[in-house]
This record gives C-alpha cells, structure tokens and sequence, in this order.
C-alpha cells in the first residue's frame, strides 16, 4: 500500500506541475466494481480533463456456481481491491450545451486487486487427476503490476453550471493474464496433483483478465 501512495503522490506531483496555475480542480467520490474511489481532476482544456484515481475494497461471494468450470467444485470467492490510476477525459461534444457531460476515459493504473477461491463443495471431487473426499481448497489470484483502462459514460465535472455534478462509468480494466496459486487446507491433496489442478484453474480463470469497471458518484469543483 505505501508503494501504491508514494506511486500516486509522485504522479499527482508531476501532473500539477505540468498545468497551468489557472486550471480548475475537481475532487470526487464513488463506489463500484473497483470498490470505494477517490478522484482529484483538473481541467486541460474544453475537451479534456486528467484524473487521478484511487480504489479501496473487497468483497465475499458464496458459491458463484463455477464448479463446472473449476472440475466440478464450487467456490467461495473474496475479493481484495486495490488500485491507483492516471485516466485521461474526453469530452468529444465538449461545446455542446446538451452532451458536453458524454466522456471517454483511457490510462493505466497500478493494479494490486486479489482474489481468493475457497472450495465449498463438501463430497468427493478429482483434483489432479486423483479423487478425495473433503478437500479444502483455497487458490489466490494475482495479476501484472500494470493495467489498461478504458471507459465511456457520462461526467459534469467542469461542464455544469453547478459546482456539484455525478459522474457514471462503465468500461474495463485490462489485468492481463492471472498468476494462480493453490494450497489444500486439509491436507490430503498430494503437491503433484495441487500443481496440476493449479494449472488447470489458471486456464479457467482467464476470464479474469478483463475486469468489468462500473462506478457511480459525486464530484465537486473549485
């Protein structure tokens, strides 16, 4: 987490001084598939706004149904959410007194979001290729450091007559391929078949690469 700050205040630093002293400024706050946000933007021009943004969260899902994906067992998913970009805001129809708020949002953000499976299936399951009764199985889900963002939706910052406005996004972020990792809490699962099955849910989870973005909130401008 430090790195995540220290990252963003270097970046937050080298974005002020590259701006005008004029320039307006914007704070806001949200929530989403990302988790909780904070976003600091200012305004270049007309047409585009850049955005710092952070997001904070987790979340448990019981059983999501995967088991036939995930060889017949079913998990527990946690999430852990944690993130800090640089986005850039278009507003194509900028000018317009109508669709000005209509965006499109691009960056790249420093990615540290977890994911936790734990098995919830109780009965006998072939992990590996090898059958056991009760396997407890947990695999933890990492990605690359450095991630793509792309969005469309809609923001007022800086083209309302009110100092207050709403923000409403839905894109994706790119997280790239997912490392997996698997341990057996219960300790039956032999290491060979744990390496096999680690595999096999790696392949499965690719899904994942592509994080679905939707978030909603407030910003306020100065």
């Amino acid at each position: 987490m430090r790195k995540m700050i220290g990252i963003f205040a270097v970046v937050g630093g080298l974005t002020a001084a590259a701006l005008p002293a004029s320039a307006d400024v914007a704070v806001g706050a949200g929530v989403g598939t990302m988790g909780w946000e904070l976003d600091v933007a200012t305004e270049v021009n007309t047409f585009l706004a850049v955005r710092l943004n952070g997001n904070v969260g987790s979340f448990t899902i019981p059983d999501l149904g995967f088991g036939g994906s995930y060889g017949g067992i079913g998990y527990d998913v946690h999430g852990d959410l944690r993130s800090l970009g640089l986005v850039a805001d278009f507003h194509p129809l900028g000018l317009s007194p109508i669709g000005s708020g209509f965006v499109l949002s691009g960056g790249l953000y420093y990615n540290k979001n977890e994911f936790e499976f734990t098995s919830a299936t109780a009965g006998t399951f072939t992990v590996g290729g090898t059958s056991y009764t009760n396997p407890v199985l947990v695999a933890n889900s990492t990605f690359p450091d450095w991630a793509p963002y792309a969005s469309v939706g809609y923001d007022g910052t800086f083209h309302g007559i009110l100092p207050v406005s709403f923000f409403m996004r839905a894109g994706v972020l790119f997280q790239g391929s997912p490392s997996v990792t698997l341990r057996d809490a219960s300790g039956l699962v032999t290491p060979a078949d744990l390496a096999t099955e680690a595999q096999q849910l790696q392949n499965d989870m690719s899904n994942f690469e592509y994080y679905p973005v939707f978030a909603i909130g407030l910003t306020i401008s100065f």
